[in-house]
């Protein structure tokens, strides 16, 4: 399985939304700084480019991991609730998937992606895309502060 850093947060997204659970995120702060925010972002791109593009398990401990670091950041107060919503959402459903999740079973999550979490998702990724930058940009933040 291939994923690029330009994809990684539409798909990974997509991906987890079906895999139940979630519920993370919820206490995650919601005063980071712009800056921290990006940082961790570029962070979380840059674990989808640096995981063997072959490796699905290494693709998944690297996307956990940089999840779980922007999940401690948190999100700005510019973010919207929808937003927010959908960072919690992404945060938690990333942080359940299978660390042995097979290539097939991800090709077959997200599709009981509702269309209420689906704006969520989306909000929160452009969000991110508007703040930051896009997570292929080389700039290791575009945002303020």
């Amino acid at each position: 399985m291939k994923l690029t850093a330009l994809a990684g947060l539409a798909l990974v997204a997509g991906l987890v939304s079906g895999c139940g659970g979630g519920g993370g995120g919820g206490g995650a702060a919601t005063d980071a700084s712009e800056k921290e925010f990006c940082d961790s972002f570029t962070e979380f791109a840059a674990s989808l480019q640096s995981a063997d593009p072959e490796d699905t398990a290494a693709q998944i401990a690297a996307v956990k991991e940089a999840v779980g670091s922007l999940e401690e950041i948190g999100t700005p107060e510019s973010i919207s609730s929808e937003g927010r919503e959908g960072f919690e959402l992404f945060t938690g459903l990333v942080g359940d998937l299978d660390d042995d999740v097979s290539e097939d079973e991800l090709n077959a999550i997200g599709e009981d992606l509702s269309d209420a979490d689906d704006e969520k998702l989306t909000a929160f990724e452009t969000y991110a895309s508007q703040t930051c930058g896009s997570p292929a940009e080389d700039s290791p933040s575009q945002g303020a502060n």
